[in-house]
C-alpha cells in the first residue's frame, strides 16, 4: 500500500510524538540506572577538565585499552551540554528522545526499502521504536547500549541502499558508522556480522539467480526443496544450541535454565527464551517465526531479503549471550514478525477486512504491553531505578561541604552521588565494583605517566572480555574500599584513606553498620567506629555523612 505523501508525514509526525510521549517522565525527577550514572561521572570530568583523562592511547576511546571507557556518549553529552548549557540530566533526556526518534525513521526507510509498502514500513517503525526493552534504554539514560540499538536501522539502510544502487559512498558511509557504534558501546563490534552477512549476499544472489534460470523447467519442485532446505537450515542453527550448550561461548542453560520455568531440558530453556523475548520486543514475538517461514518460501526474493535472512542465520548461534544479542536484534525480530503479520492477510484475501482488524488489534496490544513493561525494569531492579530526591540532596550537600573522596557503604548510593556532585567517590563504578576503572584516571588515583599494562592472549578473548590491554601495576580500588570498611587492620585503612584523600563516609541508614558487596551484607568495622565519634555532619531520611578524622 502507497500512502499519500502528506499522509505519510503525518503519520511520522504523530509517531514521533508518541516516542517523545512515552519517554516523557512523568512521575520520574532524575535520570535512571547505574551505567547513566557511571558515564555522568565520565562526562562531568570533561566538562571540569577540558580533555577525558582517561584517553593516554587510541584504543582508549573504543573502551579496548586499560582504564578506558567507550567514549562517544561521554563527549556528545559534555559538549552538547557545553553549547547548549543545559545540565547533562536534561542533555540525556532530550539525547534519548532524539536516537528514539532516529531509531524510528530509520526502521521505517529500512523497512520502506525491503519492501514498497507504506503501511508495512510504518508498522515496523511502531513496534521497533516502542519496543519495550528499547523503551527502556533510551528513557532518560547515559547507558549506551540503546544508542546503539537506535542506530543499527541506519547501517543495516546504508547497506541496503549500497545493494539496491551499488554507489560506493553508501558503502563507505557504513563503514564509518561501524567505527562511530563500536565508540558508543562494545556491542557496537556485532556490526560486523552484519556486514559479513551482506558480503555474503551478493554472491549468493548472483549464484542463486543464475540457479533459478537453469532449473526453469523444475520451478516448482526446485523451489520446495530451497524451501525445506532453507527452514530445516534455520532449526539446526538454532537446535545446536541446545545440543551442545556452550558451543558459541556462553551457555544457553546458564542464560535461560532460570526464569518462570526451572530446569534444563529443551522446552523450558525454549520457554524462558520465549518469555524474555517477548518481554523486551513485546508479545508479538512468536509472529517472527512466522515471518522467517514465510520469508524463506517467498518468491522472487530479492538481494536485501536474502542479506535479511543471512544476518539472522549468523546471529542465531549468538542468541546465548542474552541481553547483548537480544537487542542487537530488535530490527531484524520486528521486520520478520511483521512479515508474519502481513502474511496472514494473504492466506485469507476473501477476508481481508476480518483479518485486517484482526492485525491491527494485536498491534494494539502490542503498544499496550509496551506502556506497561516500560516502568517494569526501573521498579523491580535498583540498577535500574532513578536517583532518588534524597540522594540527589545528599550529593548537592556534598558539592559544597565537603573535600576529597567520598567513600559510601553501598555501589548504587556511591554511584549516584559522584554523579550528582562530580567529586570522587569510592566504590568505583557504582554497584559493579570496578577493580580498576577510568575514574582512578579522571580522579587522579593514578598517574597516567606512571600506567603498564599487558595485553590479553587472543586466545582468551570472547564477546564477555572488556578491554584487550589490561593495567600490570594500578592498585584494586575495590578491595582497598572494602579494606577501608572493614577496618579490622585500623593501621592499613588509614593508609588507604590517606592515599584516596578520604574525609567523609556517606552511610546508607538501612544498613548503618554494614556495606554491601556482590550483594552480600558485610560488617562495616569502620561504620561502627564512626557511630561512636559523634561526628556526623548531616543526616537525612536516607543517608547520614561522617566525618573521618
Amino acid at each position: 500500500m502507497i500512502l499519500p505523501k502528506r499522509v505519510m508525514y503525518c503519520l511520522l509526525v504523530v509517531l514521533a510524538t508518541v516516542n517523545v510521549l512515552f519517554r516523557y517522565p512523568l512521575d520520574v525527577y532524575h535520570e535512571l540506572g547505574a551505567d547513566t550514572s557511571f558515564i555522568h561521572t565520565l562526562a562531568s570530568g570533561i566538562i571540569e577538565t577540558g580533555h577525558a583523562a582517561w584517553i593516554v592511547h587510541p584504543l582508549s576511546y573504543f573502551g579496548l585499552y586499560a582504564l578506558s571507557y567507550p567514549s562517544a556518549i561521554p563527549f556528545t553529552l559534555a559538549s552538547t551540554s557545553t553549547v547548549t548549557g543545559l545540565p547533562i540530566e536534561g542533555t540525556m533526556l532530550v539525547f534519548g528522545w532524539i536516537i528514539a526518534m532516529a531509531g524510528g525513521f530509520g526502521a521505517f526507510l529500512v523497512a520502506r526499502t525491503i519492501r514498497r509498502d507504506d503501511l508495512f514500513a510504518f508498522t515496523v517503525a511502531v513496534l521497533f521504536s516502542l519496543t519495550p526493552f528499547y523503551l527502556k534504554d533510551t528513557f532518560w539514560v547515559g547507558s549506551s547500549r540503546g544508542f546503539v540499538v537506535g542506530l543499527v536501522p541506519v547501517f543495516v539502510l546504508l547497506l541496503v541502499n549500497h545493494l539496491r544502487t551499488n554507489r560506493f559512498r553508501f558503502f563507505v558511509l557504513a563503514i564509518v558508522l561501524i567505527v562511530l557504534l563500536t565508540t558508543i558501546h562494545r556491542m557496537g563490534v556485532l556490526t560486523l556480522f552484519i556486514l559479513i552477512g551482506y558480503l555474503f549476499a551478493i554472491p549468493f544472489h548472483k549464484v542463486t539467480q543464475k540457479l533459478r534460470f537453469a532449473m526453469a523447467r523444475y520451478e516448482r519442485p526446485s523451489r520446495y526443496v530451497l524451501f525445506f532446505a532453507g527452514v530445516i537450515g534455520f532449526i539446526s542453527t538454532f537446535y545446536i544450541q541446545f545440543a551442545y550448550p556452550g558451543i558459541a561461548g556462553a551457555n544457553l542453560v546458564d542464560q535461560y535454565g532460570q526464569g518462570v520455568f526451572h530446569g534444563t531440558s529443551f522446552s523450558v530453556v525454549l520457554a524462558n527464551m520465549g518469555l524474555s523475548l517477548a518481554g523486551k520486543v513485546g508479545p508479538l514475538i512468536p509472529f517472527a517465526v512466522v515471518g522467517l517461514v514465510s520469508s524463506t518460501w517467498r518468491r522472487p526474493k530479492e538481494v536485501s531479503d536474502k542479506f535479511l535472512l543471512t544476518v539472522v542465520l549468523l546471529f542465531l548461534p549468538l542468541l546465548p549471550l542474552r541481553d547483548y544479542i537480544a537487542e542487537f536484534l530488535f530490527l531484524f525480530f520486528v521486520i520478520l514478525l511483521v512479515f508474519g503479520l502481513f502474511s496472514i492477510r494473504a492466506l485469507r484475501p476473501n477476508r481481508r477486512k476480518l483479518v485486517s482488524s484482526v492485525v491491527v488489534g494485536l498491534l494494539l496490544i502490542s503498544v499496550a504491553a509496551s506502556w506497561v513493561m516500560k516502568d517494569y525494569w526501573r521498579e523491580r531492579y535498583s540498577t535500574d531505578a532513578p536517583i532518588p530526591n534524597n540522594t540527589y540532596s545528599t550529593g548537592v550537600y556534598i558539592v559544597d561541604m565537603t573535600s576529597g573522596t567520598i567513600v559510601a557503604n553501598d555501589g548504587i548510593l556511591g554511584g549516584q552521588l559522584a554523579a550528582v556532585s562530580g567529586r570522587p567517590v569510592l566504590p568505583l563504578g557504582g554497584p559493579s565494583l570496578h577493580w580498576t576503572s577510568p575514574q582512578q584516571l579522571l580522579w587522579q588515583f593514578v598517574n597516567p605517566a606512571d600506567l603498564s599494562v599487558r595485553s590479553l592472549d587472543i586466545w582468551t578473548i570472547s564477546f564477555n572480555t572488556d578491554s584487550i590491554f589490561v593495567p600490570v601495576n594500578v592498585r584494586n580500588a575495590e578491595v582497598d574500599w572494602e579494606v577501608v570498611l572493614f577496618y579490622t587492620t585500623p593501621v592499613v585503612a588509614k593508609q588507604n584513606m590517606q592515599f584516596y584523600d578520604v574525609h567523609y563516609v556517606v552511610v546508607d541508614k538501612r544498613i548503618p553498620f554494614a556495606f554491601q558487596s556482590y550483594g552480600y551484607d558485610r560488617p562495616g568495622g569502620l561504620l561502627v567506629v564512626l557511630a561512636d565519634s559523634n561526628y556526623k555532619i548531616y543526616d537525612c531520611a536516607r543517608q547520614s555523612i561522617w566525618f573521618v578524622h
